[in-house]
């Protein structure tokens, strides 16, 4: 996990610096394209209108990045509010809490153990199979552990019920 953090920032970082590498040379030639069309509005429409003119065009730009960014900050908090709605919706301490309060409670909870326990084994299921391999000396040191205490229990128990004969 941390070398995947790791490598997202590294990733992050080579993707920032080439950005910024090649916005320099973007910036320079805005400007040129800018001091041209600065120069073109001018010989055209005299200073006074010329510069009027490019002003008024990036007035009109501005408004237009001001409203798409305005939207598209509005889209993501829609659906930031939706994901936890979702999330809340789908917590299992909303769930046990609708189950306590309603009138059959444990009807209720009985239900709600009939829907989980599928899904909740499933991912049980595969978060053990994705981390068997990884675990594998301590899956079977454990086994092995249980294997003598549950034969040392055994042994405890059959002398001790050989005694009391």
């Amino acid at each position: 996990m941390i070398k995947r953090a790791e490598n997202a920032v590294g990733a992050t970082i080579t993707r920032l610096s080439g950005n910024a590498m090649a916005a320099v040379p973007l910036v320079i030639a805005f400007g040129f394209a800018l001091a041209a069309a600065a120069y073109w509005a001018n010989e055209e429409l005299g200073p006074l209108w010329g510069n009027l003119a490019i002003a008024g065009v990036f007035l009109v730009l501005a408004a237009m990045v001001f409203a798409y960014a305005r939207r598209r900050e509005a889209v993501q908090q829609a659906r930031a509010s939706a994901e936890l709605a979702a999330l809340t919706e789908a917590s299992p301490m909303t769930a046990i809490s609708r189950a306590l309060q309603s009138s059959n409670v444990s009807q209720a909870l009985l239900d709600l153990a009939k829907t989980a326990a599928p899904m909740a084994a499933r991912n049980a299921a595969r978060a053990a199979i994705r981390e068997a391999p990884r675990n594998l000396p301590l899956l079977i040191g454990a086994g092995l552990g249980l294997m003598a205490a549950s034969r040392l229990v055994n042994a405890w128990t059959n002398g001790a019920n050989g005694r009391r004969h």
